[in-house]
Formats: C-alpha cells, structure tokens, sequence
C-alpha cells in the first residue's frame, strides 16, 4: 500500500501528511537518473522529514490519511495537469522530473506514468471517502494539512522571504474561518512560536468534491519550521523533536476545541 489511512470515529479532524514519506518503490526506481547515493539525499532533502511523527499527539486523535511515497515519486499535493500547476515550470508537478537544484530527475515511462496516476486517484478518492465519512457523523470536518519547510528559501520557492516564522498558518479564503486562524496564531503565540499567515506557503488542501462547494468542511495547512526539530545539514531529529512536536499538536488540537463550542 502506498499510503495509510486511520478512523476516529468519535473525531471531526481529519490529518493529510503527504510528504513524510521516503519510500521509492522498486517498480519505480529504473526511472531516475541520479546515483543511489543522489537519489537518497534528494529523498531527504525534499521530504517533510518525521512529520508522521512531529504531529503524533495529533494523528492519535484523528482521522487521517498520509503517504509512504516521496514527493520526488509523486506529489499528492501538486496538481497531475502540468497545465494547472504552478510548480511545473521547474519541474516539479505531481510528477517531479527535476531536481532540487533544476538537474533532470527521471524519464517517466509510460507505465510508470499510468501506475502514479492511478496511485495518485486512489489517495483523492480515499481522502474524499474520509471527509464525507467524517461529516456524515458530524457534520463538520476540520482538514489539517500537516507540513515542514526549510528555514531558508530554496532557489525554487517562490517566497524568498528570509525571516521565516517558527509556524506558518496556511489558509483558504472559503474553508478556513477568521476564527479558527485567529486561535491558532494566538495559541502557538502564547507558548512562544512566532507565527506568520500564508507565508512562506499559502492555502490548504480540500478535495475537489467539497472545494468552494461545503462551508461545512473546513481546512487549514500547519507548516513547522524543520530548524526547530531537526538538524538541516544531517537530516537527524534534534533532542526537543518530541517536546516540539507535542507542543504543535497540543495548540492545533486546542485551538480545534475552542473553535468548535
């Protein structure tokens, strides 16, 4: 299976973490054109790295749905007509076929092609079976949307902003509410984090069926700072990782809470 998925009944969270994963499968791998060694430190340089883990607490309480593939095998998050994606330009749809730093990753064969496409289907239709489950039993769904980034801008970003926050709320302006974005910055703000809305990554993921459709499904994206749990240059979890990660949850889960009495 190329990705899991988990049910909390008694929940109206449901959790997308699409880019922990480092999973290349071996169906996949004659495609790229990097060496093994390349190859492994695109898939960490790229990866959301531990997010499966950082926002643990917050999983355990949830639904949710995360990939095992790396984003460098396909991108959940990215649009699959390069036509509708921005990120195309560089390569970097929901099939990448450049590099990090713009070297040619891979050529796609066409049964690779129709295999991810088909992958890629079967994450939204789970994802929009989830949601719809979710709001039958209660008729709300909170979507977050569990992300890290770099602390410095990469030369593909579009945001070269250099003063990163420690959080970064991404929002939508039909499914996230002014309040639930307002207790989540307050939140993270009271424990310390310095926090930023829709910058350096805007929006937050709905599946089509709902998008611009359902004010009952709401969506936020949560963005952590990967400088505060993990060293950048070695890829390892820094010694607070948990006391980092169970702090981000507990302030997504409480600002949840509040928003919804």
């Amino acid at each position: 299976m190329y990705f899991e998925t988990g049910e909390n009944d008694n929940s109206p969270i449901i959790c997308n973490v699409p880019h922990s994963g480092n999973l290349i499968p071996s169906e996949f791998i004659d495609d790229f054109s990097l060496s093994p060694n390349e190859l492994d430190e695109e898939v960490k340089y790229m990866a959301d790295n531990y997010t499966d883990q950082l926002y643990a607490e917050l999983l355990y309480v949830s639904s949710f749905i995360k990939s095992k593939l790396s984003r460098i095998v396909l991108d959940i998050e990215r649009f699959k007509n390069e036509a509708d994606e921005p990120m195309s330009k560089v390569g970097m749809s929901a099939l990448y076929t450049r590099t990090s730093d713009g070297k040619i990753l891979r050529n796609i064969s066409p049964t690779s092609k129709n295999k991810l496409e088909n992958i890629y289907e079967d994450y939204y239709n789970t994802f929009t079976n989830l949601v719809s489950s979710v709001l039958e039993k209660n008729n709300i769904a909170v979507i977050v949307d569990c992300h890290s980034f770099p602390s410095k801008p990469r030369s593909y970003e579009s945001d070269k902003e250099d003063n990163r926050p420690d959080i970064c709320i991404g929002v939508d302006d039909y499914h996230t509410t002014e309040g639930l974005m307002n207790l989540l910055k307050n939140n993270f703000e009271e424990v310390g984090f310095s926090v930023k809305i829709n910058s350096p990554f805007s929006g937050s993921i709905v599946p089509l069926k709902f998008y611009k459709k359902d004010k009952r499904v709401v969506s936020v994206m949560i963005e952590v700072n990967r400088k505060l749990y993990m060293n950048e240059d070695t890829f390892q979890k820094l010694k607070n990782f948990s006391g980092v990660g169970n702090s981000v949850s507990r302030c997504v889960i409480k600002s949840i809470n509040q928003f919804l009495k």
